[in-house]
């Protein structure tokens, strides 16, 4: 129960953090202009009262007033800062802590796509707009509420109801022109460079490629476009930001001009028609700044809804067919996994157990399936299994695993990070890299283009094998390499006691088809069981 209650008293505590932020920021605000509209009138009365003959002017309240707006301009302005920055930075954590929840509870194959680096981006800057919008538009909009309220009824208050209408309805009308299309422009702007980013990370990717097919200047030509695009999305964005600017600065001045001509005639002296109009000037500065909120609203918006849809989603989905498995300490098994039919075999119901510390090795031509199956198998584990004495239940090795830009040693500890540079070394010799002069403090590249497809195979399959997995799954651990290398490594996956291995190859070598340990499971066959 006292669970339960935890989240409800923590949502309640941010609530009341916020809305008392918001209260101190408004009286900030209304200290500021009320500062600014007797300041003036104080002096004019000062000025008013020294050029007469006669008269006499009693300074001491006022200034005591003057000084008692000041002390609360100061405070709440200190005091608004602090609340309503702990505030945003509370909701910015609690939306990046979302986020990780939701991904925790994904589907792997859905949440890999997540923590690729262009939505992981995205996804964290979306968090930091729904979180900021506290101080960047609902703070703004609360303000410039109250001070239009409260400077209407000083106007109509010090001289009549008219100037005090007009001033009412300039913020209306601004605030109207503030938030027509929000955020368009501004949005355009996020999305093509967002375009460009991911071109200029593809086109340093693969320039010697690109090269070599003679299309270096294809590709500088598409990467001269996106900058092209983004400076007309950046002068469409400031276009529209000027419009805006310009249409509410001139309203702002029709309608300082406008309160201050109504507001003579019911003025009693010079002193108070100086109030009404700083007054007002104050109020319709506060509106200007309307344009700037509209935007951090829109994006605000359209962050918390690609942050609150149902489970992330990546560009580019892979459906996982449905498969059933189980794991125990004796090994894994699977069963009713359709396999598609295709033009030189029949659909079929595939399943198959594999004991712990042997082999099962799914073979087939290429496209006949063997990676969509080992992508659903690596899936349904980590959903059915967990690990145990500190090893994770599996570790899978894609065909396109990925390394990070780096040394060897940095990516290997990622799985273990007690790894020192001498284990890293006796691994890669294990491997056989050291031949190629491989070691912990190898610099890889950006994603490992430094390294050759033969050695990229070994350094994913070292890595994973750092994990100490229950369940290891590798598609294609021989891509690249020679005989002989293919044969080495072939033999350290047969030769892990606690582990099971299930991998994909084109068709069994000679070197596992001797072996006791080795299941074969082949699609291309009509067979529904491993043999």
């Amino acid at each position: 129960m006292s669970g339960s209650r935890c989240p409800n008293v923590r949502s309640r505590r941010a609530r009341s953090l916020a809305t008392t932020g918001l209260v101190l920021a408004v009286v900030a605000e209304l200290s500021s202009v009320g500062l600014l509209g007797l300041s003036g009138w104080f002096v004019s009365a000062c000025a008013v009262a020294g050029a007469s003959t006669f008269s006499s002017f009693s300074y001491i309240a006022p200034s005591g007033e003057v000084r008692a707006f000041a002390m609360a301009r100061i405070a709440g302005n200190y005091s608004k800062r602090l609340v309503l920055h702990a505030a945003a930075l509370r909701r910015v954590a609690t939306a990046r802590s979302d986020l990780f929840d939701r991904a925790a509870a994904t589907d792997r194959t859905q949440s890999e796509g997540l923590w690729s680096g262009d939505l992981l981006d995205r996804s964290m800057a979306d968090a930091d707009s729904a979180g900021m919008a506290l101080i960047e538009s609902t703070a703004p909009v609360a303000v410039t509420a109250a001070l239009t309220v409260g400077g209407a009824l000083a106007v109509a208050a010090s001289t009549a109801i008219a100037p005090a209408a007009v001033l009412a309805a300039g913020a209306v009308v601004m605030a109207v022109i503030a938030h027509r299309r929000p955020g368009a422009a501004r949005e355009a702007e996020q999305n093509t460079r967002k375009a460009l980013r991911a071109e200029l990370v593809t086109a340093v990717d693969a320039w010697t490629e690109m090269a070599s097919l003679g299309a270096a200047e294809q590709l500088a030509a598409r990467t001269t476009a996106r900058f092209t695009r983004l400076d007309r999305a950046r002068e469409a964005a400031d276009r529209r930001r000027y419009r805006t600017t310009l249409i509410t600065g001139l309203t702002g001045a029709a309608t300082l001009t406008a309160t201050t001509a109504t507001g003579a005639g019911g003025a009693p002296d010079a002193a108070m028609l100086v109030f009404v109009a700083l007054m007002s000037l104050g109020v319709l500065t506060q509106a200007e700044q309307l344009a700037n909120a509209a935007e951090a609203r829109a994006t605000a918006t359209a962050a918390h809804r690609r942050l609150t849809t149902n489970g992330p989603h990546t560009a580019s989905a892979t459906t996982v067919p449905g498969i059933r498995s189980w794991s125990t300490e004796q090994g894994i098994g699977f069963a009713d996994y359709l396999l598609p039919p295709m033009a030189l075999r029949p659909g079929r119901v595939l399943g198959a157990t594999v004991a712990r510390g042997t082999m099962l090795v799914v073979t087939g031509r290429s496209g006949s399936g063997k990676s969509t199956l080992l992508r659903a198998l690596a899936s349904s584990l980590r959903q059915a299994a967990e690990g145990r004495d500190g090893r994770p239940a599996v570790v899978a090795v894609a065909a396109d695993d990925y390394l990070f830009t780096g040394t060897l040693g940095s990516n290997w500890r990622l799985a273990d990070a007690a790894l020192n540079d001498d284990e890293i070394d006796e691994r890669l010799a294990e491997l056989r890299l050291s031949d190629s002069g491989l070691t912990a403090k190898t610099s890889v590249g950006p994603g490992g283009r430094q390294l050759s497809g033969g050695e990229l195979r070994r350094v994913y399959l070292g890595r994973a094998l750092a994990r100490h997995p229950h369940v290891l799954i590798v598609d294609e651990p021989t891509t690249g390499l020679d005989d002989r290398t293919a044969r080495h490594v072939l033999g350290i996956l047969t030769n892990l006691p606690d582990t099971t291995v299930v991998i994909a190859l084109h068709d069994v070598p000679a070197c596992l088809k001797s072996s006791g340990h080795v299941t074969r499971l082949p699609l291309d066959h009509t067979s529904q069981e491993a043999r």
